[in-house]
């Protein structure tokens, strides 16, 4: 052989190796990651009755998104055809919603303490516009499995997200009006705003809005590696589980995640 084509071989080979080395996929990663949550959803409460007055059933209609951070740790094992995904991350999930009710003000108690007279259930009604933000923090463990494309850069995966709540809180504003009733003799009042948080994860406090300590999602998503140390990670999940512990409460909730992680090894 020539020593120019001696050097030319050498340089393809070079060549080859380089292009392998920057397309080829370590057998087991192992990272940290950090990124933003954006939360939306609504929640439909049903009709309840409060001593002997009945509270009408709530529409709690999404009110934007809300936004919370996630990080924590990533472990990837690669096989031939696919990968599995593990993670432990920490979690703060922000929904936001609004509602508009009319009731007894007797379903109240702090609206019929308020009054400056004394009247039976059905005699005065209130309609109010409330809005609140429900804060959930969690420790989220996603089994994940996928597959890879273009030389390991581009990843598509799906699995089951296991969500060990630690907090959960709610925070309602509410405002609007006792309605006039010539009856009685009493005019239209205006009620203030006033505001409120409550412990979902307190069965006295949160009642029969008291939020699981455990649940599961449903969690897919997509992620590039522009080079080999980094991910940038964009997914979806929704918690099928259910988050409230009265199973009659329905609605959606749904959670995308932006992520940045760091390849450790």
């Amino acid at each position: 052989m020539k020593l120019s084509q001696l050097s030319l071989a050498a340089l393809l080979l070079v060549s080859v190796s380089a292009a392998m080395a920057q397309t080829s996929v370590r057998p087991f990663e192992f990272g940290i990651k950090g990124g933003a949550t954006f939360t939306h959803g609504f929640t439909n409460v049903p009709a309840q009755a409060v001593g002997s007055v009945q509270v009408p059933a709530l529409e709690n209609k999404n009110n934007g998104v809300g936004y919370g951070y996630s990080g924590g740790l990533w472990a990837r094992k690669n096989f031939n055809s696919f990968f599995i995904q593990a993670e432990v991350t920490y979690n703060r999930f922000v929904l936001n919603q609004k509602t508009a009710v009319t009731l007894d003000v007797n379903a109240n108690p702090a609206l019929a303490n308020a009054l400056p007279i004394s009247v039976q259930p059905g005699l005065l009604n209130a309609s109010l516009n409330a809005t609140t933000q429900s804060v959930l923090e969690a420790v989220d463990v996603p089994i994940l499995f996928g597959k890879r494309w273009m030389g390991g850069k581009l990843r598509g995966y799906i699995g089951p997200n296991f969500i060990f709540v630690q907090k959960a809180t709610l925070e309602r504003t509410t405002s609007g009006v006792i309605n006039a009733n010539s009856a009685v003799s009493f005019p239209q009042t205006n009620i203030p705003a006033t505001t409120g948080k409550t412990n979902l994860l307190n069965k006295y406090e949160g009642q029969n809005l008291e939020v699981k300590d455990f649940t599961y999602a449903v969690e897919l998503g997509v992620g590039f590696s522009p080079v080999r140390f980094l991910d940038v990670d964009v997914r979806y999940a929704v918690p099928v589980g259910g988050v409230y512990k009265d199973s009659n409460i329905t609605g959606f909730l749904g959670i995308a995640t932006v992520s940045l992680g760091l390849k450790v090894f």
